[in-house]
């Protein structure tokens, strides 16, 4: 949970803050502000740090939520699966775009530009909302682990405690 809450932090702060400064700028001067904006250096110092570690986390807690039969299962399950998917998405396109763009976008068209930073910082509106609702998923699981396994006797119904009898109103 603590890597997971690290980088999702960490995103929203870089989709609020850092984003902005580098996605709207003309394309001939995109990587320049991209580069001076900390985002170059993010990607090589913080997230090759963060990321692999909350992605294999993810598929392994799939593997343990798939094999569980705790009462927080399917949190768990949806929490770890949509933090694959996160993973996925953002090792899928995300990371090799950005990694594209930054080593040899001064080669690209102003239209390549605007097109990359268009679909970048578009779809990470889809990825952002993915791992948020991860994270409020794990988080639930996490809340529900320590409940205890409760186990409801059957009773059988009588002509007081059936459902068709009125319970009075208080007062």
């Amino acid at each position: 949970m603590v890597f997971v809450g690290i980088q999702f932090g960490a995103g929203w702060y870089e989709k609020l803050v850092v984003v902005p400064l580098w996605s709207d700028a003309p394309p001939d001067r995109m990587l320049g502000i991209m580069h001076d904006s900390g985002m170059y250096s993010a990607g090589r110092v913080f997230w090759p740090f963060v990321s692999p570690v909350v992605a294999l986390l993810a598929v392994v807690n799939l593997v343990l939520a798939w094999r569980a039969t705790s009462p927080n299962r399917r949190w768990w399950l949806a929490g770890s699966s949509l933090m694959t998917v996160y993973a996925v998405f953002s090792y899928g396109y995300f990371v090799p775009q950005m990694l594209l763009f930054q080593s040899g976008g001064d080669q690209w068209s102003a239209q390549e530009i605007e097109s990359f930073a268009t679909w970048w910082t578009g779809l990470n509106y889809v990825r952002m909302l993915i791992g948020g609702l991860g994270w409020l998923c794990a988080l639930r699981a996490l809340s529900l682990s320590s409940a205890p396994e409760v186990e409801v006797e059957a009773q059988p119904e009588t002509a007081e405690s059936g459902p068709h009898r009125m319970q009075p109103g208080p007062g």
